[in-house]
């Protein structure tokens, strides 16, 4: 009998002793481990996930660290990991991950697999975050995603009412969109642009104009880029798209909607102030956007007392090219969770990580931030909550375009947007651009975006 509790005493040690190397610390150390997150939401997002973590596992202490501007968060992230230092988990932009593939841990599991992994998360996030290792050339996991979000159109319903009584709603497509510009269009008798029907056609007003770019590409099935993904070939394509976006600028054109003169490129949310102040009908945003309205709106009304009520504010799913929607296309950009290369607790970092994205730690995130859900088990029931609905709608046909660098491409197509709203012609403005891109590919990325591993 004793022999046989003793066995039992050793087994039940060694099992301890199992689960716990599985959050040891690279050095061996099975102490307190303790991780470092950098974010971009508040940390009343992850304080409660963090402290149900911690109540599983109470040797793993989680710092979070909140961080306000995404542009140099990523700079900071690429300084820190460069001279051995950063953070254990960070925020991983849809579009970083080719340009940043050799500064992190990717996940080893058994469980989630990158032939698993689409079995839970939608399709947008696999093609994102699975990609070859470029050591080996091996399909591996290196992010997580918190959440998956699109553009939607937001718009005035009293105006919609008004102007297309037969829908009371934008149209479903852009072709018919374009078309009823003119019954929004009014001009005073200076020729100013008084009213418009939507903010698109320039980019000094337009916060999201080179997204909104992007999607006009993705929707028109447009390869942005040469087979080896050493080269964008913009014009080759892309003209139709660049042309269609500039013409709601254009002064003579029937479709004319956008000016400077309805909000000058000063204000931060330009367009956004423009519609709450009721001088154009609809705005093309993501999901955040819903929650700020209601202090936007107190916001512009204290420089403009005729805006809108925020009960007409409704959102409609974003316009497609295509008719067919086995062919509707939704330009995506969010944010996964990776583990740095530097991180000496990178199991617990992983451990963490499935932890945030699971199920129970994907609905707090849900219900703290109110953006659309990457989990596949989750979405049957955001598609009954109001807003939400319409971007959880648009899950199953998100995509992404191959954006080596979001901040320097972005910078790029905005210059261009200008430069032909300035008079330039539109070729040789998306021309410079392809070229300018071009040039800045062959010098931070001449391999192409995904290396083939070099023969040993």
């Amino acid at each position: 009998m004793f022999r046989k509790s003793y066995i039992l005493i050793l087994i039940l040690a060694l099992l301890s002793l199992t689960l716990t190397g599985c959050l040891r610390t690279r050095g061996g150390s099975s102490g307190p481990v303790d991780l470092t997150f950098y974010g971009l939401d508040n940390s009343d997002v992850f304080d409660p996930i963090i402290s149900e973590y911690q109540q599983l596992y109470p040797a793993i202490r989680i710092k979070y660290k909140k961080f306000n501007d995404s542009r140099a968060f990523e700079n900071l992230l690429v300084n820190e990991i460069a001279e051995g230092e950063g953070p254990d988990i960070f925020y991983l932009h849809n579009t970083w991950l080719p340009r940043h593939t050799k500064k992190i841990v990717p996940l080893v599991s058994d469980t989630l697999t990158p032939r698993k992994f689409p079995e839970t998360f939608v399709n947008v996030s696999s093609e994102d975050f699975i990609q070859p290792d470029p050591t080996d050339g091996i399909r591996k996991i290196y992010a997580l995603p918190l959440y998956v979000d699109t553009l939607a159109l937001y718009y005035n319903k009293q105006d919609f009412e008004e102007k297309v009584p037969e829908r009371g709603k934008p149209a479903g497509t852009w072709d018919q969109l374009k078309e009823d510009a003119f019954k929004f269009q009014r001009q005073g008798e200076d020729g100013k642009l008084q009213h418009g029907e939507i903010a698109l056609g320039r980019a000094d007003n337009i916060r999201l104009s080179p997204k909104i770019f992007w999607n006009l590409l993705l929707q028109a099935g447009v390869n942005l880029y040469d087979s080896e993904f050493k080269q964008v070939q913009l014009t080759s394509g892309g003209q139709e798209s660049f042309d269609y976006f500039l013409s709601f600028a254009g002064t003579l054109n029937k479709n004319y909607s956008w000016s400077t003169d309805l909000v000058p490129p000063d204000r931060p949310l330009a367009e956004v102030e423009a519609f709450l102040s009721g001088k154009v009908s609809a705005i093309l945003a993501y999901s955040d956007l819903y929650a700020r309205l209601e202090t936007e709106l107190k916001n512009v009304k204290t420089r403009n007392p005729s805006a809108i009520n925020l009960k007409d504010v409704k959102v409609a799913p974003i316009p497609q090219i295509a008719e067919d929607e086995a062919d509707y296309k939704a330009f995506a950009d969010y944010y996964g969770l990776a583990v740095s290369r530097n991180s000496k607790n990178a199991a617990a970092a992983w451990s963490f990580i499935q932890f945030a994205t699971g199920k129970s730690s994907a609905q707090v995130f849900h219900q703290k931030t109110k953006r659309p859900t990457a989990r596949r088990d989750l979405i049957a029931d955001q598609k009954k909550e109001p807003v939400t609905d319409v971007f959880a709608s648009q899950l199953g046909y998100a995509a992404s375009l191959r954006i080596f660098s979001d901040e320097k491409f972005e910078t790029i197509i905005k210059e261009a947007i200008q430069n032909a709203v300035n008079g330039q012609n539109s070729r040789d403005a998306l021309g410079n651009a392809q070229a300018r891109i071009n040039d800045l590919l062959k010098l931070e990325a001449p391999l192409g975006l995904y290396p083939k591993p070099k023969k040993k």
